[in-house]
């Protein structure tokens, strides 16, 4: 957010009913369901816990029929940030493997579906114990207890083509001997080694690849993982609160005994 906005708005994800539509937009009509986040970055000056936003049309999708608001608004930022740390940075399609790091977690959840949507040829995931039976439901094909194997030393050497890492506490140099030649590693976290020229130092030195990416909204990406809800994939929600009750939402999220997203509903919750 652009921090010296007064009133800071919080709030980055988004459902709602389109109010009103500016000329020159086709595929939108006052009435429809639409879902999507707001852009992080500096410049944002709204945030989504309000009554009113105003998006771009390229950066929100109608929302399938059958999905309700909380589930549409949850998916947004976590779905998006998997499929383009995957697809677009790492490169990940069909036959591919695949490590995801924290696939307990909201990234690492819809990451896990997605690899498998995508036709990962291996689907490994790396969790703490209690997400160890749920990363294995979503479709993994292999799961690996964090708290039980340090992965930093006891992977199998040059296994994965693609390692995303959601949390953005590994890196490429501790992660690189289990890494295919010209494999790449995904971070949700910039490090020095994602940029010229130290990613052309660390490229010729290792024939590995380290990026990050930044995600953004947009009505493709947004359609594309509608398709993906109806067909099945599945978003946690542990709990809605009205916004009124923001305290006890921001608590809940912070205790650490959640076990999906929690969403605040802003319509009639004041």
């Amino acid at each position: 957010h652009n921090l010296k906005v007064t009133p800071l708005v919080a709030g980055w994800h988004f459902s709602g009913i389109v109010e009103s539509i500016a000329g020159g937009v086709d595929n939108l009509k006052v009435g429809d369901a639409v879902h999507g986040h707001l852009q992080y970055s500096s410049k944002t000056e709204q945030g989504t816990l309000t009554d009113y936003i105003t998006v771009p049309a390229s950066e929100c999708a109608k929302i399938p029929e059958g999905i309700n608001m909380d589930v549409a608004a949850a998916v947004t930022t976590e779905a998006l940030t998997a499929l383009q740390a995957m697809r677009d940075k790492g490169g990940l399609s069909k036959g591919k493997s695949v490590l995801i790091i924290a696939a307990g977690g909201g990234v690492g959840t819809q990451a896990v579906q997605i690899a498998k949507v995508l036709k990962a040829g291996s689907v490994h995931a790396v969790c703490s114990t209690k997400d160890v039976s749920n990363a294995t439901k979503l479709g993994a094909d292999l799961v690996i207890d964090r708290t039980k194997k340090d992965i930093t030393k006891a992977l199998d050497a040059a296994s994965y083509d693609v390692i995303f890492d959601t949390t953005g506490k590994y890196s490429l140099m501790k992660m690189r001997y289990a890494m295919k030649k010209g494999g790449t590693f995904v971070s949700t976290i910039p490090n020095i080694t994602d940029y010229p020229p130290f990613s052309w130092i660390v490229g010729i030195a290792t024939g590995k690849h380290s990026k990050s990416l930044m995600v953004k909204c947009n009505r493709q990406d947004l359609e594309l993982v509608g398709e993906w809800m109806k067909a099945g994939m599945t978003v946690p929600i542990d709990s809605v609160y009205d916004i009124k009750d923001i305290d006890d939402a921001r608590e809940r999220q912070e205790s650490g005994k959640k076990s999906g997203r929690v969403v605040i509903k802003v319509a009639d919750g004041w």
